[in-house]
């Protein structure tokens, strides 16, 4: 089932169909798929999961807590290899193996270190604990326009997060900007059906936006890395450090160009959503 809302369905149903898809898929690629890819996949999907909850519930609400913290923390198991890869594919971005063999090779040390996924067994669990307990979630008497209404407030929390990056190069800001991105990303995959004129229009942007910044913190992660370990690397370093700032830079720029794009208005409206 794909990861929408579909307008016939009633929103209540509709919401546990999701739900319960993504929960069956990241069953399936946690039993299914080589193990680096199945981190991915299973990251992806709890994300997702925690987006539909953001849609459904507010932040205070008991239910959204456990259903959130149990995806958290799924996700937070599969972190620290997923990291390393990202750093790993963010290095080959900037120059073939060959320029920075040094670099490589620690990352690779890294990998090898890191201890075999023996957690995948406490995931499935986990998992099919949240399939189980899907009935539980949303609440009855759920409408269109609640679902519209959440979708109206999480565009004003990422546009929020876009201004406090406006000023300065903070990463923190600016991975609290990719999280509200993609949370809106997905939300904006869920309600497209419904809203093909307004909503629909923005995901491909939105996709694109997620992915640039998810590149500039691959890169900070790469550059904090480097000055790390800085005795490993000896001649690398400046070079590397040089070649992640100019990247660094340009994909800033991006950033500011697209987020103006799509959140220049201070509230989200039918009449002002294209892009």
């Amino acid at each position: 089932m794909d990861y929408r809302l579909e307008s016939g369905t009633p929103v209540e149903l509709g919401l546990r169909l999701v739900a319960s898809a993504e929960i069956h898929t990241a069953l399936d690629n946690a039993r299914q798929l080589p193990e680096a890819h199945a981190v991915h996949e299973l990251r992806k999907h709890c994300k997702k999961l925690r987006a539909l909850l953001r849609l459904v519930y507010r932040d205070k609400n008991l239910r959204y807590k456990l259903e959130n913290n149990r995806y958290r923390n799924i996700a937070q198991r599969l972190s620290a290899s997923r990291d390393l890869v990202s750093v790993r594919a963010a290095l080959l971005s900037l120059a073939p193996p060959a320029h920075f063999e040094k670099m490589h090779r620690l990352l690779q040390q890294m990998l090898n270190a890191e201890p075999e996924q023996g957690s995948f067994q406490r995931v499935e669990e986990l998992l099919t604990q949240a399939q189980a307990d899907i009935h539980k979630w949303p609440p009855q008497n759920i409408h269109w326009e609640d679902i519209a209404s959440a979708y109206s407030r999480d565009y004003r929390r990422a546009r929020k997060a876009w201004m406090a990056t406006r000023y300065g190069d903070n990463a923190h800001k600016l991975h609290q900007l990719r999280k509200r991105v993609k949370s809106h990303w997905y939300h904006s995959r869920l309600l497209g059906g419904r809203y093909p004129q307004s909503i629909e229009i923005r995901c491909e942007p939105l996709g694109q936006l997620a992915q640039i910044l998810g590149d500039w913190r691959d890169l900070f992660l790469l550059r904090s890395l480097a000055i790390t370990t800085s005795k490993s690397l000896g001649k690398e370093l400046i070079r590397l450090l040089e070649m992640t700032d100019w990247q660094k830079e340009r994909l800033r720029r991006e950033i500011d160009a697209r987020c103006r794009a799509l959140f220049s208005h201070k509230t989200f409206s039918e009449r002002k959503a294209s892009v």
